[in-house]
């Protein structure tokens, strides 16, 4: 196992340094840059000081001399500075990504909480009355747009029963202590968890009618184990291989794709950052930020990589260490 995880931890560092060549080099490649920005505010600036400003900012510069100055200042643990938010790199992102983490624990817990016992219990009666209606329901989540959802939530809660805040942070409103905190999370994370329910439960359930079909299982039952025993105890660990992946993959996806939640309830997560950073030629911010979603989505392969060994005894990475 210790080989294998060191030849994963290589193939990640070789993603992440192909990676940053191509979202730097996209990055560079768009039209306009920080000056261009810079003048359209102020149109005082002359040629002469917007050449200077090119000139402190290396903009002058070939794309490929920029982006070695960067990669051997990123390895010395210097990550440029943010001229969004005009402070280093690092000290523009933790704020948001501590925010992100919040919202993505809280929202992947609660919709798997949900979906893995509603797919499992539609899995053991198949084409019931039940299975119809935890089937209708999840292809109802899935089909909803994630703005859609998120204005529905504060009409519904913020505006008409005025509940609780239509967006924001409790710091952002002054307010401090942990139900304060609680009150501004829960209709973001209720957007997200709602998004999500619906395919973890279709993936569980599919899963789950397929291992119950196996040989195996059928033999547990031949045997007169219980029909929880037979689910939980035999056939729950293998349906549980291919939801892995899924999971594994979304940490990925909600790292930098809650976007569209972020912008609707004004929440300050890593998704709205590198939007912002995008759309203002922050090339130091957003090449970090969209690194750091590219190497959480490494991190969940390598996780469910992982978790296959421990749910399936059949699959073992010793035998490629030697």
């Amino acid at each position: 196992m210790s080989a294998f995880l060191i030849r994963r931890t290589i193939h990640s560092l070789i993603v992440l340094f192909v990676m940053s060549i191509v979202i730097y080099a996209l990055i560079g490649l768009m039209p306009g840059d920080p000056v261009d920005l810079m003048i359209s505010a102020d149109p005082d600036i002359t040629s002469e000081d917007a050449a200077r400003l090119r000139a402190i900012y290396g903009l002058d510069q070939p794309l490929w001399s920029r982006y070695a100055n960067w990669l051997g200042a990123a390895l010395s643990g210097d990550f440029g500075y943010s001229r969004l938010y005009a402070q280093p790199v690092w000290q523009a992102i933790i704020p948001a990504l501590s925010n992100t983490l919040v919202l993505l624990i809280s929202s992947l817990a609660l919709a798997l909480a949900i979906a893995l016992p509603a797919g499992i219990f539609a899995a053991t009666r198949p084409y019931s009355l039940a299975d119809y209606g935890i089937n209708l329901a999840a292809f109802a989540g899935i089909s909803m747009p994630p703005f859609w959802l998120g204005i529905l939530l504060i009409l519904v809660f913020a505006v008409t029963l005025g509940w609780l805040p239509a967006g924001g942070t409790a710091e952002s409103t002054g307010a401090s202590g942990l139900w304060a905190q609680l009150q501004f999370l829960v209709l973001p994370v209720a957007s997200l968890t709602i998004a999500g329910i619906g395919g973890h439960t279709r993936y569980m359930r599919a899963s789950m009618i397929e291992t119950l079909r196996q040989d195996y299982i059928r033999t547990a039952r031949a045997k007169g184990l219980s029909e929880s025993r037979v689910v939980l105890g035999h056939a729950l660990r293998n349906a549980m291989i291919p939801v892995v992946t899924v999971i594994a993959l979304d940490l990925g996806v909600l790292f930098s794709g809650a976007l569209i939640t972020e912008t609707v309830f004004a929440y300050p997560g890593m998704g709205k950052l590198i939007f912002d950073a995008i759309m203002g030629n922050d090339y130091n911010l957003a090449l970090v930020g969209l690194l750091m979603a590219t190497a959480l989505t490494l991190l969940g392969n390598l996780l469910a990589d992982v978790a296959y060994a421990s749910l399936d005894p059949r699959i073992s990475y010793e035998e490629l260490d030697t």
